[in-house]
């Protein structure tokens, strides 16, 4: 009987490890937004594309020029196509960037086109 207890817990114990959840990966959604505009970004939107709601904020703070913030995705968001929206802190404009899939980049780098006289996203893996 001794030696069935001293062999039924450890078994116990890597049989309940073997069927444990594993803790869940990041989403092959999530990215990096980075800032590089030259302007503080008050607030950033994300909404299914051709979709008339942008629904909430997603950063919790403004995002200053040079910084960034992780965007997570719940589980249960499906990969599919994406319009993300940028308001700048002064007021002086929100552009709005249609069909992002981000499953194809791992970064989304918003910079300031001086040619091209408008604030352009840049995907990076």
């Amino acid at each position: 009987m001794n030696l069935f207890r001293q062999l039924a817990a450890p078994l116990a114990l890597a049989s309940a490890m073997a069927f444990a959840p594993v803790a869940s990966a990041d989403s092959v959604l999530d990215f990096k937004l980075e800032n590089r505009t030259g302007y503080t970004l008050k607030e950033v939107y994300i909404s299914a594309s051709k979709k008339d709601n942008w629904g909430n904020v997603i950063n919790k703070a403004p995002i200053k020029d040079g910084g960034n913030m992780t965007v997570k995705w719940k589980s249960a968001a499906k990969a599919q196509s994406y319009d993300l929206k940028a308001v700048y802190a002064d007021g002086a404009g929100s552009p709005i960037w249609y069909d992002l899939d981000p499953t194809k980049f791992s970064t989304l780098t918003l910079k300031w086109d001086k040619e091209k006289k408008k604030t352009v996203a840049v995907k990076a893996r």
